[in-house]
């Protein structure tokens, strides 16, 4: 196998974030002749298949796809728990070295961004310069995210999201569909804007703000 191309990846999720990465791989392999990933299955403690591919084992058999030479793709994010999602990916202990950062081909991404590994970038993206993506966070199709943005590590931006620039994201965060950050302001971690939401304020840790202007809703639920 050449070392470059056809890495073989197993995307840690079902059929919900998961399907989306694998939709991304399979279109930037067949539109574009990117055959860097190769999907050998998923893995997730309650399928046997995922959209035909076999899920190769739970997720405490990890340690035996690492040592079988197998990359892994972050595709869990449980919306409104997100400390769960936090506690399920730090139980993982993945090297960095195997974390596929997969990007479509369409999106565009300036030559300064920061990537860390295991970072997922979809259709039709925009990321500025001096812009840093945090380790495992998922960037959805048709987002706009603007110069000088940190967003920390498995964090969501779910399509259609516009960040404007100079805005901290913390970690394990979300901005839902549609929804938009204004310049200069500071989403908490464990936070979420809700959808078509506008934010022209900080949003505190383990905060849910909603509406346009976005208001607080809830906090985050902590189980």
């Amino acid at each position: 196998m050449d070392k470059l191309n056809n890495k073989p990846v197993i995307i840690i999720g079902g059929a919900g974030h998961g399907c989306i990465i694998e939709a991304c791989i399979k279109d930037n392999r067949k539109r574009y002749n990117d055959f860097e990933w190769d999907i050998a299955g998923f893995c997730n403690d309650y399928d046997q298949y995922v959209d035909g591919y076999p899920v190769l084992g739970k997720l405490s058999d990890i340690p035996s796809l690492i040592d079988n030479g197998y990359y892994f793709a972050w595709g869990i994010h449980l919306i409104g728990r997100n400390l769960k999602t936090a506690s399920i990916f730090e139980s993982l202990n993945i090297p960095d070295e195997r974390w596929a950062t997969i990007i479509h081909r369409s999106a565009f991404i300036d030559d300064s961004v920061v990537l860390e590994p295991g970072t997922f970038v979809m259709y039709n993206a925009y990321i500025a310069p001096r812009t840093h993506i945090g380790k495992c966070t998922m960037i959805k199709a048709n987002t706009n995210i603007g110069h000088d943005v940190n967003i920390g590590a498995i964090s969501h931006i779910a399509m259609g999201a516009t960040i404007v620039s100079c805005v901290d994201i913390g970690y394990c965060s979300d901005v839902a569909v549609s929804s938009t950050i204004l310049a200069n302001n500071k989403i908490g971690d464990y936070a979420m804007l809700g959808a078509s939401s506008l934010a022209t304020h900080d949003i505190p840790d383990y905060e849910i703000h909603v509406g346009t202007p976005a208001k607080f809703l809830k906090r985050m639920r902590e189980d």
